[in-house]
C-alpha cells in the first residue's frame, strides 16, 4: 500500500504505508493515521500530509517561538486550529504563558490525535493553563473577551481560494482578529509550500496580514516529509527585531530540541530568488 502526496497540481510523491492505524471522516474533513517506514506516525487530512512523528518538531517548532519570543512578555495565547496538541505544546513551554485557548472546530479530529498520536501533545491537553474550545473560529471571536498577547494560526492549507477555508486567510478574518489583541501583538501563521516559482499561498496570506498589520515578515524551513520548504509569516504592529527575538530566545530557558534556540534567526535569512518573490 502507497500514499501519494501531489505538489503543485504536477507532481507526486509516493509514500510506503506499513500500516493504516486509523481512517475516519468527521462533518468537517476525512483522516488518516498510518506507519511510515521513515517518518514514523503519520497524519494526512483529505489527501494531504499533514503532520509526521519523525519531523513535526521542526514543523511546531518553527510556527510557535518566533512569535512568542518576539513579544517581550506573552501571557495569553490564542491558537486557530492545532488539532494534534503539538502547537499547545510548543507554547506552553514557555512558563511565562498563564493561558492558551486553542480553538478548533473538529473535536472528533482532535479525539483522534489524543489516542492515535498521544506523544505529540506531551500532557498539553491536561495543562491547567490549557483551554480547549470546539467551535468555529469565527464564532469564538464573537465570545472572547481577554486580548491576546500572541495568536499562532495552525489552520489547514488553502487547495483552492475560491473554497470557505479561504476566508481564514483573508483581510476581513485578520481585521476580525486584530479587535481581539492586545496593542503589542504578534501573529503568526503557517503559509504553505515555498514554491520556486509562485508560492500562491504565501503570498495571498502575507497581503491579508499587511492590510491589516504594519510590519509583517517571512521566515520557512524544511520539512522533510513535506518534501521542501515550509513558509510563515508573522505580522505585528510593532516592530520585529529578529535580532533581539534571537537573544531572548538564546537566553531563554525553553528547549527547542528540533530546530535550536540558536537557530530561530536562521529561518528568516530565506534564499534571495525565494525572498524577493514572496514580497511581490
Amino acid at each position: 500500500m502507497r500514499f501519494e502526496q501531489w505538489f503543485h497540481g504536477t507532481d507526486v510523491m509516493y509514500h510506503a504505508v506499513d500500516r493504516v492505524i486509523a481512517e475516519g471522516k468527521t462533518p468537517w474533513q476525512h483522516y488518516l493515521f498510518f506507519e511510515h517506514p521513515v517518518f514514523g506516525v503519520t497524519i494526512a487530512i483529505d489527501g494531504d500530509m499533514q503532520s509526521c512523528q519523525a519531523d513535526e518538531g521542526i514543523y511546531h517548532e518553527a510556527l510557535v517561538h518566533p512569535a512568542l519570543f518576539f513579544h517581550p512578555n506573552p501571557k495569553n495565547v490564542l491558537i486557530m486550529g492545532g488539532g494534534e496538541g503539538a502547537t499547545a505544546r510548543e507554547i506552553l513551554r514557555h512558563s511565562g504563558v498563564e493561558r492558551c485557548v486553542m480553538v478548533d472546530i473538529d473535536g472528533a479530529f482532535v479525539e483522534a490525535c489524543r489516542k492515535y498520536a498521544p506523544t505529540w501533545s506531551e500532557g498539553a491537553f491536561d495543562d491547567p493553563r490549557l483551554v480547549l474550545k470546539i467551535m468555529d473560529i469565527n464564532d469564538y471571536f464573537d465570545e472572547a473577551q481577554i486580548p491576546f498577547d500572541v495568536v499562532i494560526g495552525d489552520l489547514v492549507d488553502v487547495a483552492d481560494w475560491s473554497s470557505p477555508v479561504a476566508g481564514l486567510y483573508s483581510e476581513t478574518f485578520y481585521d476580525r482578529l486584530k479587535k481581539l489583541l492586545a496593542p503589542d501583538a504578534v501573529v503568526a501563521t503557517q503559509a504553505g509550500a515555498l514554491d520556486l516559482n509562485e508560492a500562491i499561498n504565501h503570498r495571498k496570506v502575507r497581503r491579508s496580514l499587511a492590510a491589516s498589520f504594519e510590519h509583517v515578515a517571512s521566515y520557512g524551513v524544511v520539512v522533510p516529509s513535506f518534501g521542501g520548504m515550509w513558509s510563515y509569516v508573522v505580522a505585528s504592529d510593532v516592530p520585529l527585531d529578529v535580532e533581539e527575538m534571537a537573544k531572548r530566545a538564546e537566553t531563554s530557558a525553553v528547549m527547542l530540541p528540533a530546530i535550536g534556540a540558536e537557530n530561530l534567526a536562521a529561518l528568516f535569512a530565506l534564499p534571495r530568488r525565494i525572498a524577493r518573490s514572496l514580497e511581490k
